[in-house]
């Protein structure tokens, strides 16, 4: 089973996200998500497209802003992140990092 259109859509939607509470229970159900689908190592989870989206935008709100030298990671994320929104819902495993 792949994660769900309605978590990638939810990590898109966290960019914008005010509620730094908000988004760290959002980021337990989405670690909880991946498990639940077989994603267990710690890299894997770390590197995982939704929890960089997330990461980023926690650190934007503690910070003020968010600038550590991973610009293209987060746009890499973000952009599979759209790509995951416009597959369809059968199309078989979810796009990685590194592709």
């Amino acid at each position: 089973m792949a994660i769900s259109k309605s978590t990638w859509q939810q990590a898109l939607d966290s960019q914008a996200a005010s509620n730094l509470s908000g988004l760290a229970h959002f980021l337990v159900r989405v670690l909880d998500e991946m498990r639940a689908n077989g994603i267990n190592a710690t890299d894997t989870l770390n590197t995982h497209a939704i929890v960089r989206l997330v990461v980023a935008q926690m650190a934007h709100l503690a910070y003020g802003g968010f600038d550590c030298g991973a610009g293209d990671s987060w746009m890499r994320a973000y952009q599979l992140a759209e790509a995951e929104m416009e597959r369809p819902e059968d199309a078989g495993r979810a796009l990685e990092v590194s592709e």
